[in-house]
């Protein structure tokens, strides 16, 4: 079985997810300097890159379609398919991209605790410097006692 295209695709998975990465780590670094600027202009990339990803995974699909006929195949089966040097370098981009991928996602997860802690700090600020509403609040309905009369005709 010829996997050669499918190892070109993979090597491609690798790189934009590489880069993904690198992108991620300075998103990491804007979000520690508050650098809302150079955040917006990675965010752009992110999604350029996002979309090359779906576009490559499209690819990869077509292919494993059209020489398996089966689209979900996975990288393992098309390992067990191959030979020689072949399955060697199905092995190795198959590691590098799940090293790639969690790299990405441990970014991600990093970049997410930092987008909470900021929006906890700004919600804490907002609640300390807003004015508050009236501390008096009307909740209960006033019922006089039964035993006494609302007004004593004794005074």
């Amino acid at each position: 079985m010829i996997v050669a295209p499918l190892i070109h695709l993979l090597r491609m998975h690798i790189e934009l997810y590489e880069s993904l990465l690198a992108l991620s780590r300075r998103k990491t670094e804007a979000l520690k300097k508050n650098d809302i600027e150079a955040l917006s202009a990675l965010l752009a990339d992110e999604q350029k890159h996002i979309l090359a990803i779906r576009q490559l995974e499209e690819r990869r699909q077509r292919w494993l379609k059209e020489t398996l006929g089966d689209e979900a195949a996975t990288i393992s089966q098309c390992v067990h398919l191959a030979k020689g040097k072949e399955r060697e370098e199905l092995r190795e981009c198959q590691a590098r991209l799940q090293t790639a991928v969690k790299a990405v996602a441990e970014a991600n997860e990093l970049n997410r605790q930092l987008i909470e802690q900021s929006l906890q700090f700004v919600t804490a600020m907002i609640e300390t410097f807003a004015p508050t509403l009236s501390t008096y609040s009307r909740t209960q309905q006033y019922a006089p006692s039964p035993e006494r009369p609302l007004f004593e005709s004794k005074a």
